[in-house]
């Protein structure tokens, strides 16, 4: 980024923190804030030109609790106002891959875990102060987070850094790069952090835990009635210790439904090397805790799941093949009639009358026979009454 872009995004990143005035959250709520003071280190400046501020801000994760962090990136202002998240240094979005392994090397070798004189001592940097250690180690955490250089001689472009803090900066960058520790372990942690789709009629999980704290840690569930947690044999739980697994058990009468289960550690430890972002996504300055610090913790995973499917009911058996148990069965010896062509019936009022032609022959006669009689008759009549006149 430009130098003059640069250098404001630094400052910003400072008197953000400082000039808001926000009240810390505390224990009540179960989050996390930065505090809105942070402690100043030296300007540094950059092989681009730029002059860059430097803090040591802190973690307000409880009550009276806190622990101490640097940026992690330095095109970002801090918003006290937003709630933080623990989360793994390694994979972190904006943290460049192989990156995980020196920044946590830096925080775990550099001011405040190492008091300043046994850091003298190791680095070969005698008399250092607070200010000149927060700067040397901003720095270097930038270069591994940013890429930034820091102008270690009078002569680069833009002036040059105290000695002190050159030396420092050399040191833990060059130190860092052998580094092959492991990402810190979590406060405390349910994985996966989410379980969807699972059958009720089976145990819902596993569910893993993974803390710092030494003892089992106190496990609950809420979203309903017929819920518990059980171990692998079936036994119901109330506790689990790092790296054990459990399992949520529903009833599968009940429809589908959600739970959360809820996990609380007492005493668990926030390790050098973790990384703090904003809440769900919300823009921050992201932030390298820098030292331990012992606090309560809580962790919780949605659970869901669907309703056991009900079994499938087998369909009626056709009439044919499974009739009523009063019908009789039918004759194996009975053809049935084909159902493409139906049995002809013919009804009695359509029966074809063999005999009709010659019954309506001698109806004609008789009426001819009649006709002609009649016809004889009238004429004898009419010439019997001509001879008497």
């Amino acid at each position: 980024m430009p130098g003059f872009a640069r250098r404001w995004t630094a400052v910003l990143c400072a008197a953000a923190a400082i000039g808001t005035g926000v009240a810390p959250a505390t224990a009540a709520d179960g989050i996390s804030r930065v505090d809105p003071t942070p402690v100043a280190g030296s300007t540094v400046r950059l092989t681009d030109g730029a002059a860059a501020e430097t803090s040591l801000y802190r973690i307000l994760i409880d009550d009276g609790v806190s622990v101490t962090a640097y940026c992690a990136d330095i095109s970002i202002s801090v918003d006290p106002q937003v709630t933080y998240v623990e989360g793994p240094l390694a994979g972190a979005e904006g943290i460049p891959d192989g990156a995980a392994a020196p920044l946590n090397w830096i925080v775990r070798n550099s001011y405040p875990l190492v008091d300043l004189d046994r850091l003298g001592t190791a680095s070969g940097v005698p008399g250092l102060d607070q200010e000149r250690a927060i700067a040397a180690t901003q720095a270097a955490v930038w270069h591994y987070t940013n890429g930034t250089e820091l102008a270690a001689r009078p002569g680069e472009r833009g002036g040059g850094n105290h000695p002190a803090v050159g030396a420092l900066y050399r040191y833990l960058v060059d130190s860092a790069g052998r580094s092959e520790l492991p990402d810190p372990r979590p406060t405390l942690e349910l994985s996966p952090g989410r379980l969807e789709g699972g059958d009720p009629a089976l145990p819902l999980g596993p569910l893993t835990v993974r803390t710092t704290d030494t003892g089992p840690v106190e496990l609950s569930v809420k979203g309903g009635s017929a819920l518990r947690l059980a171990d692998a044999d079936g036994a119901t739980i109330t506790q689990a210790a790092d790296g054990e697994e459990f399992f949520l058990h529903v009833d599968p009468a009940a429809p589908a439904g959600v739970a959360t289960v809820y996990a609380q550690a007492d005493d668990a430890t926030v390790e050098p090397g973790r990384l703090f972002t904003g809440r769900d996504g919300v823009q921050t300055q992201p932030l390298l805790t820098a030292e331990p610090a012992v606090s309560p913790s809580t962790a919780t995973v949605k659970v869901d799941w669907s309703a056991s499917p009900a079994p499938a009911e087998e369909p009626a058996p056709p009439p044919s093949e499974e009739p009523p148990a009063t019908a009789s069965p039918p004759s194996p010896s009975a053809p049935e009639p084909s159902p493409t062509r139906p049995p002809v019936v013919i009804a009695d009022d359509r029966r074809p009358d063999r005999d009709l032609a010659f019954t309506g022959t001698w109806a004609g006669a008789l009426v001819a026979i009649g006709a002609g009689l009649l016809v004889a008759g009238a004429a004898m009549v009419y010439a019997t009454r001509r001879r008497k006149r």
